[in-house]
């Protein structure tokens, strides 16, 4: 994929969370593993790509005005030799997502598998079945689509599903950006004409082929960030001067959660020695273990 000066930044921000997303055009990178970052596996059994734009959204209990009550579903991260993360999670605002997390860890599935992706100011990855970014399917089988929210952001410490061609499996990310963000910088118009530009792209291509749903994938990526920066619910500037994050991922990619306990963790694993894996710097030089994932109500 050439990337176009008009929105350089935010097609790179992308491209760090997608499969195939490089100097290379999406047909000879479906094939790249080394480029993978969610599940190379991805299933093209449901042709649909993430949800459309007007399909956003914009009610249930997320990250934006976060609030820790009884009852609320934890997940529980246990990292060997750094501590302790504690998230809530969203079922109102991503049903399928906390579904599948939830299963998975439950079987057990987390469970010695490895942060394999690390990088400081953006975010960490981990829950792939092979520890490098490939293999694995969701609990049921197969894969889902992406469930975007206005509610849910992509704050410091958000839990969010990675995934290949907006499709979703096992593997989660964590935002680790402290850095302010202002998303009022980011032009819509320009954001709905790069999506337009991948148009002839995604046409050029059988409707259900990989290359289709990826470029079909951006195009709707692109328009749901446009919308959401323009239509942003009160309080989400702000938030992001504050406290935050990755706005440039929003609208392509589930916020399931967000972490409220073991953010000094999340800091010392964003802090770790990295190497090459690929292009990228990013492949912790030791390896990062997720001892265990569990499921438990917050009593309050």
């Amino acid at each position: 994929m050439k990337i176009r000066n008009t929105l350089a930044a935010v097609i790179a921000a992308c491209c760090l969370l997608t499969v195939g997303c490089s100097s290379k055009e999406a047909d000879e990178s479906s094939n790249n593993s080394s480029s993978a970052v969610a599940d190379e596996n991805s299933s093209a059994e449901d042709n649909s790509s993430i949800v459309d734009s007007s399909e956003i959204g914009k009610s249930g209990d997320g990250n934006l005005n976060f609030e820790l009550k009884a009852g609320d579903t934890i997940a529980e991260f246990n990292i060997e030799g750094y501590g302790t993360i504690k998230a809530k999670l969203f079922p109102e605002i991503a049903p399928k997502g906390v579904d599948n997390f939830i299963k998975l860890a439950e079987q057990g599935y987390y469970n010695g598998k490895t942060i394999h992706r690390v990088m400081a100011d953006f975010m960490l990855q981990g829950g792939s079945l092979n520890g490098d970014g490939t293999g694995g399917e969701a609990a049921d089988g197969g894969d889902f689509g992406v469930e975007p929210n206005y509610n849910a952001r992509h704050f410091y410490g958000a839990l969010c599903y990675a995934n290949a061609a907006g499709r979703n499996t096992t593997q989660f990310y964590i935002v680790n950006n402290k850095k302010p963000q202002d998303f009022t910088q980011l032009p819509p118009a320009n954001i709905r004409a790069s999506a337009d530009s991948y148009k002839p792209y995604r046409d050029a291509y059988a409707e259900g082929s990989f290359e289709y749903q990826y470029y079909d994938n951006m195009v709707t990526y692109y328009s749901n960030l446009a919308e959401m920066i323009e239509n942003a619910l009160d309080g989400t500037e702000d938030k992001y001067k504050a406290e935050g994050g990755t706005p440039t991922l929003d609208g392509g990619y589930t916020v399931f959660g967000q972490v409220y306990e073991g953010l000094d963790v999340i800091d010392a694993i964003s802090a770790c020695e990295v190497e090459a894996r690929g292009n990228e710097l990013s492949k912790p030089v030791d390896t990062i273990t997720i001892t265990s994932v569990t499921i438990s109500e917050y009593a309050g």
